[in-house]
């Protein structure tokens, strides 16, 4: 099975959540989500500096290859069923506005508000979905 890691910033709100909506979402197990913070041995092996893995999302593919930015996210988001983001940001002049967009959104990040982001079903070792609502398996 294909295996690709992701370089995120835990120390990061919107960061830490996205992870957590995107690992619900990665129902095939494709995705590794690693911390950056502690992981800077991991990351200089793929040629990956600390500083710009705080300011980036990074994926190393399964391949080997690195993504940065918006083709990292690209990547992330087709491994995630029902996450509507990786046809949308494919559009042809969405795929561009994203690419500009990007850069900005990720020096900023830490200015954004956490409910940007619908909460994850489990968070922190709660479950945010109803008793009601909840499947029985």
């Amino acid at each position: 099975m294909k295996q690709h890691t992701i370089f995120y910033d835990a120390q990061c709100p919107l960061c830490v959540r996205e992870m957590a909506l995107t690992l619900e979402k990665n129902r095939s197990g494709s995705l590794k989500a690693v911390p950056v913070q502690g992981s800077e041995t991991e990351l200089a092996q793929y040629g990956i500096s600390p500083n710009d893995a705080m300011t980036y999302i990074h994926i190393v593919r399964s391949d080997g290859a690195v993504l940065k930015g918006m083709s990292a996210l690209r990547l992330m988001y087709a491994e995630c069923e029902g996450r509507p983001l990786s046809r949308i940001w494919n559009l042809p002049l969405l795929r561009q506005i994203a690419d500009w967009g990007y850069p900005l959104f990720a020096r900023n990040r830490y200015r954004l508000p956490r409910w940007l982001l619908p909460r994850p079903q489990c968070e922190d070792g709660v479950c945010h979905i109803p008793p009601a609502k909840r499947r029985r398996f």
